[in-house]
């Protein structure tokens, strides 16, 4: 067996292979993302950690994949503490990926784009500045009355289930003709797969900008100026506030595995705003429609944001905007469990017909 470089990260060092048996000590780096060549029909993993990064590898377990895609999670077979374990991974056909996250990076934008282009209701634009390029996939075509949704993702690179569920939706619009119609008849979509597509490596930080330093790009939306990829989506976001027409504004994140549940959340309060009445009865009914049948979906209401300049914070805070998170889980779930959280947002979205709440009118407190 011989391990090499995956795109999104590298080979941990130290790793020992023993017989059928590779073993990684991620105590320091905390992720895996790595190619291993030559596997047999079925070999061991062993992967030591520090402390608090054990939980996602309980409940999620080690993921693997034979093409690079469609990850699936083998659960720990041998766990002696919170802080080692062990796994067995099938060979396939002797290519396959191991990894602690399910990755996301510009190999698979570039395969959405590659399957994704000469859509008669798509059409894709790049965000740029600076030399950073953000692509957005905007469906439906511009109408009065029509209003906006959003959909971010990838605004923390390793939080890469948030990027397949927004590269499912835009599959599933691309292919399933009667949501597609549904939805566009009377909304425009704009989906962004990656916000973030240049800190994909990066154990622990959200984002990496164009000098080098890593910081928590998801929380710079109310920064007089964020990060170009931020500041970019932010831009467009504030064209459909001032002209009235923004609809839903979903970021899509993932805790990794660290819970076991997918939850929604808005918060009721930022600044010296707060849903109060009319549009607070409306932000739970949305809530609550949003996550119908999403697999693993709970709900959540929070008073306040739990850090400062996060989008649903921003958007309340300074323009009275009703935004709305959602945390996807790797618990118990790979790409087929992404897709059809993508899938239900979509179709869920497609029955909301009153979007009055996002946006205050005339005589709201």
């Amino acid at each position: 067996m011989e391990v090499l470089n995956h795109f999104d990260g590298g080979v941990p060092r130290p790793f020992q292979i023993s017989g059928d048996t590779i073993t990684f000590n991620l105590s320091k780096c905390g992720t895996l993302h790595v190619l291993v060549r030559g596997a047999p029909a079925e070999f061991g993993v062993k992967v030591t950690v520090e402390e608090r990064p054990g939980m996602p590898l309980v409940n999620q377990g080690l993921l693997y994949s034979h093409d690079g895609r469609r990850y699936k999670a083998t659960p720990a077979v041998e766990s002696e503490s919170s802080t080692y374990f062990s796994y067995r991974v099938p060979g396939g056909d002797g290519m396959v990926w191991i990894s602690t996250r399910i990755p996301y990076g510009r190999d698979n934008l570039d395969r959405l784009l590659a399957d994704c282009t000469c859509l008669p209701n798509l059409s894709v634009r790049t965000l740029e500045g600076r030399g950073r390029i953000v692509p957005v996939f905007e469906f439906g075509e511009e109408g009065e009355g029509k209003r906006v949704h959003w959909f971010v993702a990838g605004e923390d690179a390793w939080e890469a289930a948030g990027s397949w569920v927004a590269d499912a939706m835009i599959r599933a619009l691309a292919s399933n003709r009667s949501l597609a119609e549904k939805l566009l008849a009377n909304s425009v979509l704009r989906i962004v797969p990656m916000t973030s597509p240049y800190s994909a490596t990066q154990p622990g930080s959200s984002h990496t900008t164009i000098d080098g330093e890593e910081i928590y790009g998801a929380a710079t939306w109310s920064d007089d100026e964020p990060p170009t990829e931020f500041a970019l989506v932010r831009e467009e976001v504030l064209k459909d506030v001032k002209t009235g027409r923004l609809g839903l504004l979903l970021n899509i994140h993932s805790w990794n595995g660290s819970y076991v549940t997918t939850t929604m959340e808005f918060i009721r309060t930022a600044g010296d705003r707060e849903l109060t009445g009319r549009r607070l009865g409306w932000a739970k009914r949305t809530l609550e429609t949003l996550m119908i049948d999403v697999p693993l979906g709970t709900t959540k209401v929070s008073e306040k944001i739990w850090h400062p300049g996060l989008a649903r914070d921003y958007m309340l805070a300074r323009h009275d905007v009703a935004a709305f998170r959602i945390e996807v889980t790797t618990a118990g779930q790979s790409y087929d469990e992404f897709a059809e959280t993508g899938l239900r947002l979509l179709a869920n979205c497609s029955g909301i017909g009153d979007w009055s709440g996002v946006l205050p009118e005339e005589g709201d407190a």
